[in-house]
């Protein structure tokens, strides 16, 4: 069961807090990397700058609404580890989870293990609303996770000029 206060939200082996803007040279070894970032609308940053633009909205989302994107921290080690949390869809009216690893975190269990962290968070502050994520048909894993987590396909959508399905949560 996670543990949850203000700034942090905690699973077994993780620990999620919201991005500091210092984040950004951890967080830049994930976001410029070009097979993590394949299937997401605007790809890899390319520069530190990038990856502390994106950043920077993670933060300014987070105060306007209270969640966002947070980044992952490995328990044992405190290494960062990905990002993953909450986030309003273009449109501003629909909430998506989502969740982004560093290549060696892939295939042991952690994005369902931060999904189910965050849809526990979810349940107690949104619950009266609908619960979304946006996947490119081609990201087979992430669909996978998705499905575990109780997401059901919707429909298809372009999401930033790229081809998405749009889950919902059962």
């Amino acid at each position: 069961m996670p543990l949850q206060n203000h700034h942090w939200i905690e699973t077994e082996r993780t620990r999620m807090r919201p991005f500091e803007e210092a984040d950004a040279e951890h967080a830049f070894d994930w976001f410029s990397d070009f097979e993590v970032m394949q299937f997401i609308p605007g790809g890899a940053d390319l520069t530190l700058e990038d990856s502390r633009r994106r950043i920077h909205r993670y933060r300014e989302h987070q105060k306007l609404h209270c969640f966002s994107k947070r980044l992952i921290l490995h328990r044992e080690t405190g290494k960062a580890m990905g990002d993953s949390g909450l986030f309003y869809l273009p449109d501003g009216k629909r909430i998506e989870l989502g969740f982004r690893l560093a290549k060696p975190y892939w295939g042991q269990g952690y994005a369902i293990e931060v999904g189910r962290a965050w849809l526990e968070w979810f349940d107690t502050h949104h619950a009266v609303e609908p619960l979304f994520a946006d996947v490119h048909p081609d990201h087979l894993r992430s669909r996978r996770v998705l499905e575990k987590l109780g997401f059901d396909c919707s429909h298809k959508e372009t999401i930033l000029g790229m081809p998405m399905l749009i889950y919902r949560r059962r």
